[in-house]
């Protein structure tokens, strides 16, 4: 199979801002920038069928309420929780929310 084209929602990418403009205030604008990377960098794993493909639709609520048939990738530092669905050749990431908030 070829890879999944990635589809990221505007708000995935206003909540990595979010997420950068606070780790610049705790630390500095470098490191926010890196961590921002890395975090962007995660969307793009989603592309390979055979990580999305051997995930199971997530079995939270909270991932549940983007999408009935959402998956969760967690990030490296399993600090955050990003949220996909599969429509025929899409990924499409619906949202990345903090891992203490998944129910």
């Amino acid at each position: 199979m070829n890879e999944y084209k990635v589809l990221i929602r505007k708000s995935v990418f206003a909540k990595i801002k979010e997420i950068a403009d606070y780790v610049e205030t705790v630390s500095n604008k470098e490191h926010a920038q890196q961590y921002a990377d890395e975090l962007e960098k995660s969307l793009y794993i989603l592309s390979n069928p055979i990580i999305v493909n051997a995930m199971q639709v997530s079995q939270w609520q909270t991932a549940k309420k983007y999408h009935l048939r959402a998956k969760r990738l967690i990030t490296k530092n399993r600090k955050w929780n990003i949220i996909f669905h599969i429509e025929g050749v899409y990924v499409v990431v619906d949202a990345i929310i903090p891992s203490s908030l998944m129910k």
